[in-house]
């Protein structure tokens, strides 16, 4: 069997269509097309570079209208294509994965709630992946009363004081307003 190392040509005449146009676009434009073909979503890479979302799509839409209006996986399968090395397809596989320790591991020196970071490659772990506005640091928003094991009943009690307090204020009120035009 033999590996192909990408030098087939495009075979779909849009995505010989984008390649034509992916050099003339502008700076930004490619900084979104590049997260684009990492699979980002719009909102991840609106976040990533600090603009609206809007601005994202507006980004893509501009791209996509001068290419014919392929669909985003296209856009990213020529980006990616645009971008690679030459030579990157046919370079052999390291011998070893920088990302997995050398070391091997056994089931009972390690707990399921521990990090992965000491594992090998055969071994079976699920690994967790968060977007960055999932791990910063912000106040709460609901008292922790509210938010716990009890929540739904505690919040149950506390719209129905918040409700009782507004008619209590809204009767008394309506009894002032009566007091108040019996005397005039």
């Amino acid at each position: 069997m033999e590996i192909d190392c990408w030098t087939r040509e495009p075979e779909s005449a849009q995505f010989r269509r984008i390649l034509e146009v992916l050099p003339s676009l502008t700076e930004k434009q490619h900084q979104v097309l590049g997260l684009i073909a990492e699979n980002r979503t719009s909102k991840e890479i609106a976040w990533e570079l600090g603009i609206s979302e809007s601005a994202v799509n507006q980004r893509i839409e501009g791209v996509r209208n001068r290419t014919g209006a392929p669909p985003r996986a296209e856009l990213a399968r020529a980006y990616r294509y645009y971008q690679r090395p030459v030579d990157a397809a046919c370079n052999p596989l390291p011998d070893k994965n920088p990302q997995v320790s050398p070391d091997p591991v056994t089931a009972e020196e390690w707990g399921q709630d521990e990090r992965g970071d000491r594992l090998m490659l055969s071994d079976g772990v699920a690994f967790r992946i968060e977007a960055p506005w999932q791990s910063e640091e912000i106040d709460r928003l609901v008292p922790e009363v509210l938010d716990g094991h009890d929540a739904g009943i505690n919040r149950m009690a506390a719209m129905v004081l918040i409700a009782g307090g507004l008619l209590l204020v809204a009767v008394f009120g309506l009894d002032l307003a009566t007091a108040l035009s019996r005397f005039s």
